[in-house]
């Protein structure tokens, strides 16, 4: 990778359908397109979707607007919270505490439907998985999922009924081919945490495989073979790779092994697969960026950021035919390398 530049003051950085959406202060910037911004307005992309919205007003309302063609447009959603999945596939909900329910208006070309949920504990933002035609609905307090079809009919629920047992988060599940490969974490201590891990039928619920006790917390994505991976270290500084076989769970780990890696290097599991090479970000202790080949388990190449900053990176490099690009939302900085 080549080092290209670094960007500063940067609030937000996104690609919208491929071109580079970036936030500073009082401006956005949409390819080689300059809008403002007030300082009561943020924004936010989604599913190639940008979006623009005002600080809630004294009655918890906000505007909300979508970019298209140079300009926003003004969204006039039936309720508060409001999620895209396409350009023209998007929700917006509220909840009835007293009712017990949560309602839901989402809108597909035009067209709205109106269906609601009981749910004592209350529903986090749901999430559309379009190869499937499924909508995944996460419990408050990460001890369920519940699973519908596009249309809105039920299918099943995944629920934990263990004591201090949850979900890992983020929401840690990840989809393969007809599987949901779902971590759950279970609370020892104040400070020590065990982990498992467990495989359904997305459609069906049937139960492939697990649980099965993991020694770490995994951030999984998936390879173009067809396998689940994720970077990992643990507390001695060992550095490796898992891989994970979603059909019937076994695991393997690949020590990496590179004199461009040093033992006070902290990996911090923040990753990204294009075909067989994995991308993945650490701290050594500025933000670095790292590339292994998935087919033989080598390092390429380890670069560190310019900066002076030793702030840890929370976001993962996003990367394209032809660049790579790592934001550190804590230094403010946009990193832009060719690839």
């Amino acid at each position: 990778m080549k080092y290209l530049k670094k960007i500063e003051g940067v609030k937000h950085f996104f690609l919208l359908k491929g071109e580079e959406v970036v936030a500073t202060k009082g401006e956005v910037r949409i390819g080689a397109l300059s809008l403002d911004m007030a300082p009561e307005e943020d924004i936010f992309c989604e599913n190639d979707v940008l979006v623009k919205y005002t600080k809630a007003d004294t009655d918890g309302l906000r505007k909300q607007f979508t970019y298209k063609d140079g300009k926003w447009d003004e969204n006039c959603p039936r309720y508060g919270d409001f999620q895209y999945f396409s350009e023209n596939l998007y929700y917006s909900r509220e909840r009835n505490k007293e009712e017990q329910l949560m309602r839901y208006s989402i809108i597909e070309n035009g067209k709205e439907t109106l269906f609601e949920i009981k749910s004592e504990l209350g529903l986090k933002l749901h999430r559309y998985n379009e190869r499937h035609s499924i909508y995944i609905f996460p419990e408050i307090r990460d001890r369920g999922l519940l699973f519908y079809t596009k249309d809105l009919q039920f299918l099943w629920k995944y629920q934990i009924f263990e004591p201090n047992v949850e979900i890992a988060q983020p929401l840690n599940y990840t989809i393969v081919d007809d599987a949901i490969v779902i971590v759950r974490c279970q609370t020892l201590s104040m400070t020590k945490y065990k982990y498992s891990m467990e495989a359904f039928c997305i459609r069906t619920g049937e139960r492939k495989w697990g649980p099965k006790e993991l020694p770490y917390k995994p951030s999984f994505r998936v390879g173009g073979d067809g396998f689940i991976y994720a970077m990992e270290q643990d507390d001695g500084g060992y550095k490796f790779v898992v891989r994970l076989d979603p059909k019937n769970g076994e695991l393997t780990e690949y020590e990496i092994k590179s004199e461009l890696l040093n033992p006070d290097d902290r990996i911090n599991g923040h990753s990204f697969i294009d075909k067989n090479m994995m991308y993945f970000t650490s701290n050594s202790p500025v933000p670095t960026i790292g590339v292994i080949d998935l087919k033989t388990m080598q390092l390429l190449e380890y670069q560190k950021m310019e900066t002076e900053w030793e702030a840890w990176t929370t976001e993962d490099p996003i990367v394209t035919e032809d660049k790579v690009y790592l934001y550190v939302p804590l230094a403010e900085e946009l990193h832009i390398l060719q690839r």
